[in-house]
């Protein structure tokens, strides 16, 4: 929220929070990180426990008029950096945007239960649209003999371009806990995190850009490097792994976080094959959490009909555009409920196609 959002804002509410919410948005908003660093402790959304806590301040504080009554009722629930963000933030009948996090702290919001995040791939923040750039062609070299002439060459480039796709997470949470002080705090702030995170992985890897949906990983491999696996025998997956790996090196792509992803029950396949009684990959699975030499992530948000690979994820590219919003609304009081409210918006790109490797497997 900008300053000149701030001031539009706060004209309705009192001199005294006026002042304080002129003062706060100078200093910046409760909780926010600096550009290298984790969140603050204590903040809102540096624990579960404090997210859940200033989710439940929120919806107590929201049905309250006064300045007064929404400290209160920050302070039944959290801290004092909980309280601070109650006080910064907008109530009225209708419902209640409450930002939690700036853009790139979404991304420390989520990293505990996302998947692409484990894998090292790119963030991006944006606004709306973002073009960037990305080569896809070298200049040549050739030798010359005397007098010979050397045709032109010159590295060829593209762009990527992300843009915004909103997604939403809709929750019916009991009034009955939202009333009980230091209960379930824990439950509903690891369960908006991992929503959410959820929601992105599976748009990350699987989304096929139809209706609102981004496009994800797997509707973005060069079809050159995606191969049907030639079985399951202990020879099979050693020559597929193998080509998995050769194929973004020997297009040349550099080597940097790379790693595997696969589903749980495809690494259970590979960690249960034998070759003359020999564990193929087990040892090296469990004793150093690798897979021919490179770390693999596991997730259900991947097909079991896959193994990825990737020789630099940070070609893979995470955009989030927009500030996760929390909201509420009294649509269920006839259950004595109480509908939060999330929204995120983000984009995906694979910056260098090439860089991804993928074997399907029957099922």
């Amino acid at each position: 929220m900008t300053r000149e959002q701030v001031a539009e804002m706060v004209k309705a509410l009192g001199p005294e929070v006026a002042r304080e919410l002129m003062d706060a948005a100078a200093r910046g908003a409760p909780g926010r990180t600096e550009s290298d660093k984790g969140p603050h402790p204590g903040s809102v959304y540096a624990s579960p426990e404090n997210l859940g806590a200033f989710a439940k301040s929120v919806i107590a504080a929201g049905r309250r008029t006064g300045a007064a009554e929404l400290v209160d009722a920050a302070k039944r629930f959290g801290n004092a950096d909980v309280q601070k963000a109650v006080q910064l933030s907008k109530f009225d009948s209708a419902g209640v945007l409450v930002p939690i996090q700036q853009s790139g702290e979404v991304i420390e919001f989520l990293r505990p239960e996302a998947a692409l995040l484990k894998l090292g791939v790119r963030t991006q923040t944006f606004k709306g649209e973002l073009h960037m750039g990305r080569q896809t062609g070298t200049s040549e070299f050739r030798w010359v003999g005397e007098g010979e002439t050397v045709p032109k060459s010159a590295p060829k480039y593209g762009k990527v371009v992300l843009k915004a796709h909103k997604g939403m997470v809709l929750a019916d949470i009991s009034n009955d806990l939202l009333r009980t002080p230091g209960v379930g705090d824990a439950g509903v702030g690891e369960d908006i995190r991992a929503t959410v995170a959820d929601g992105l992985d599976d748009a990350g890897f699987n989304g096929d850009g139809a209706g609102a949906m981004p496009k994800g990983l797997f509707a973005q491999l060069d079809a050159a490097h995606t191969f049907a696996s030639t079985g399951v025998t202990p020879a099979a997956y050693l020559a597929d792994i193998d080509k998995a790996v050769e194929l973004p090196l020997t297009a040349h792509v550099r080597m940097g976080n790379a790693a595997w992803v696969l589903h749980p029950t495809r690494a259970t396949a590979l960690l249960q094959l034998q070759n003359s009684g020999v564990w193929v990959f087990r040892q090296e699975m469990l004793d150093r959490g690798t897979i021919r030499g490179f770390p693999f992530v596991m997730t259900t948000r991947v097909p079991s009909t896959r193994i990825t690979f990737s020789a630099d994820w940070r070609q893979f590219i995470y955009g989030i555009d927009e500030d996760l919003i929390l909201s509420e609304h009294d649509t269920r009081a006839e259950f004595d409920e109480t509908t939060i409210r999330a929204i995120v918006k983000a984009d995906f790109k694979a910056r260098q196609p090439k860089a991804f490797s993928s074997i399907t497997y029957g099922t």
